[in-house]
């Protein structure tokens, strides 16, 4: 017994004498994992850029993308706010925001921030960079005209050619010619600019009168595919009456949403030259020309006779005459009685 005491001994003298070692002697045992602090890192809001996105008729969504520049470090929770101030009343219409788990080391980062507003006027986007609640840099940018951004329903490739001095986008060729009215074939020439082919397209083409604005005749046809770069030339027909000039209006449809418009002349009456989008003299101008075949007619409809009466007496004149006898008689009766009182 006394031998294993004496063993027992030992043992808890060399466990003291290790601890006191270790305690005393840096280095002796495995160096303890310390955990030093995080080093923050340095977070700037270095540049700002818009990009439209969609484009409503009445709001537009523009990409607001923010350009972080970090160094060194780590920066944790940091957080994009992104506001919109109406330039004109400097009012916050909307906000939007976005958050970032950390950034490490030596970066630049693109954020990008998606803000709806209405399609006019102008806005500042103001960008705010917070760090764990802390706010570290701001930036703005200012941009005016969004009425002036196309909307998606209105983007097409299709539209009218120009070819400047050389001829009208819009021609027409008399095709037949029945009592007063006369029966035009409008080509309008429409070039593909685009890179896809165009496509769920409608052209509507009116005959205007040119000093009245009275619409003759209108017709619609749908745009077969026009691939990229081609030039499509639909036709329409009209009837309208003859011996009048007209301007021809051509309107470009997408969905009930105008794409593109353009006009040209239809001269039939050889005594006047009419302009496109001017008038410049006025024509007696017969309405009942301009009926429709599907209006009610006036047959049957009784007829007031517009009579002339004179001032009296059988035949014409005579109430002049008689007027001027009067006047006669008067005058020699005021002079008669003017001697009786002298």
């Amino acid at each position: 017994m006394k031998r294993e005491y004496a063993l027992i001994g030992a043992a808890v003298v060399v466990v003291v004498l290790t601890v006191l070692i270790a305690l005393l002697v840096p280095g002796t045992l495995a160096e303890d994992e310390r955990t030093e602090p995080v080093r923050e890192g340095d977070l700037q809001l270095s540049e700002i850029r818009l990009t439209p996105g969609n484009v409503s008729e009445e709001s537009a969504t523009l990409t607001v993308t923010n350009w972080l520049s970090h160094g060194g470090g780590t920066s944790e929770n940091v957080t994009v706010l992104v506001r919109a101030v109406d330039t004109d009343d400097e009012l916050v219409k909307t906000r939007q925001r976005r958050s970032i788990d950390q950034l490490t080391g030596d970066r630049d980062d693109a954020v990008e921030v998606n803000v709806t507003v209405e399609r006019s006027g102008g806005y500042r986007f103001e960008t705010l960079v917070f760090v764990d609640g802390e706010r570290r840099d701001t930036r703005s940018v200012t941009v005016d005209g969004l009425e002036g951004l196309e909307p998606a329903s209105a983007k097409s490739g299709l539209q009218f050619h120009d070819f400047g001095s050389l001829f009208p986008t819009i021609t027409y060729e008399v095709t037949t010619v029945d009592s007063n009215d006369v029966t035009l074939n409008a080509t309008a020439f429409l070039t593909n600019r685009g890179d896809h082919s165009a496509e769920d397209l409608q052209l509507l083409v009116r005959a205007r009168q040119g000093d009245s604005n009275v619409i003759a005749d209108r017709a619609v046809t749908d745009i077969n595919d026009v691939r990229p770069g081609r030039t499509g030339t639909p036709t329409v027909s009209l009837t309208v009456p003859d011996n009048y000039s007209y301007q021809l209006d051509a309107v470009l449809t997408r969905d009930d949403v105008i794409v593109d418009t353009a006009a040209a002349a239809a001269n039939l009456d050889p005594t006047q030259t009419v302009k496109v989008n001017e008038t410049t003299e006025s024509i007696d101008l017969d309405v009942e020309d301009f009926v429709s075949d599907d209006q009610p007619n006036d047959e049957g409809r009784d007829t007031v006779e517009s009579t002339t009466e004179s001032g009296g007496g059988d035949g014409p004149g005579f109430g002049l005459v008689a007027g001027l006898a009067a006047l006669l008689v008067s005058a020699l009766a005021i002079r008669y009685s003017g001697g009786d009182q002298l």
